[in-house]
């Protein structure tokens, strides 16, 4: 019988990536060293021409919990992107579903204090405050954790 309180959530990372060559090697390093969670990222590039699709392609020979769709099609859109990873993944061995930009950087724990967070509350969505990071070195905190208001759903981003 397996030790229930050994085993780690299963987390489908959903990435959609569009000429990310200067990000997704740092990204996916950050997604991949997540702790406390067993991580899967599937990954739906936008037809690229910075080398995007040879490069992801090459990192999934190397790395088993990469998991590249077919590539080809031009969506034109980061929304479109994700659209198409929800509706070609099945989820059903998983325990959660996250999403990442292609220009995210990950600390180790996010994806476990959101489990932790979801188990804590029983609620069905968790999203998380950010840190935007420019080349000069200005860091800005985004806070996203502020109690929701009646209205948020239509007019606050769908963010991190």
């Amino acid at each position: 019988m397996k030790n229930l309180a050994t085993v780690q959530p299963r987390v489908a990372v959903c990435l959609a990536a569009f000429n990310g060559m200067d990000w997704l090697p740092a990204q996916l390093d950050s997604i991949l060293s997540q702790s406390g969670v067993s991580v899967t990222i599937l990954v739906s590039v936008d037809r690229s021409n910075d080398g995007t699709e040879a490069w992801i392609d090459s990192r999934a020979r190397e790395e088993a919990r990469l998991v590249v769709l077919p590539h080809g099609e031009q969506f034109g859109g980061a929304a479109r992107n994700f659209f198409r990873l929800l509706r070609d993944v099945n989820f059903a061995d998983f325990d959660y579903v996250s999403f990442a930009d292609q220009d995210d950087l990950w600390p180790s724990d996010k994806l476990q204090r959101a489990h932790e967070t979801l188990q804590k509350t029983g609620a069905d969505g968790y999203s998380s405050n950010v840190t935007a990071f420019w080349a000069d070195g200005r860091r800005v905190r985004i806070e996203k954790s502020q109690p929701q208001q009646q209205w948020d759903f239509l007019f606050e981003a769908a963010g991190p």
